[in-house]
């Protein structure tokens, strides 16, 4: 037995309201997709991909996936594929670890780095187990001062 209850249908005013605001978002979204390089400081891995600017400054941000003596290979992702950066520096770095490097670029996708921001692999899990622990400690509040109405499809204010 199928029991169908009717749901009192959104006025057209919210529904209008709900269009205009999800096109601005949309427009934002495309905006900074299109306009996100020219602002940015420094040339980051999807213009060295493209057009390689010899000499210049670029930032470069990725994953340390092998060191040797006197610097690191930073794997780098842009366009579904992986660009590998050299970086020659004396800073300690482990395998895992994310690195941010300004640097000026050479041949061969060589960093001469300026300055060099690591983020330790153990650093980084302890970021993403913290915050699931905090998602459900508001999940456990959310759920002691609401409850979900499936037959009217909402939240109500527990008592």
């Amino acid at each position: 037995m199928i029991i169908m209850t009717k749901l009192s249908p959104i006025p057209g005013k919210r529904v209008i309201i709900i269009l205009i605001l999800i096109l601005i978002l949309s427009g934002l979204c495309i905006y900074y997709y299109d306009n996100i390089n020219q602002k940015q400081a420094y040339p980051s891995t999807g213009a060295v991909v493209n057009y390689y600017p010899l000499g210049e400054m670029v930032s470069v941000s990725g994953t340390v996936s092998e060191t040797f003596q006197g610097g690191y290979y930073v794997d780098d992702y842009y366009m579904n594929q992986v660009v590998t950066f050299k970086v020659y520096t004396d800073q300690k770095v482990e395998i895992g670890d994310k690195t941010q490097v300004l640097a000026v670029l050479g041949p061969d996708y060589q960093l001469k780095p300026t300055k060099i921001i690591i983020i330790e692999k153990w650093s980084y899990q302890f970021l993403l187990v913290r915050s699931f622990i905090a998602f459900l400690f508001l999940l456990f509040i959310f759920n002691r001062y609401w409850r979900f109405d499936f037959k009217k499809y909402e939240f109500n204010r527990r008592r």
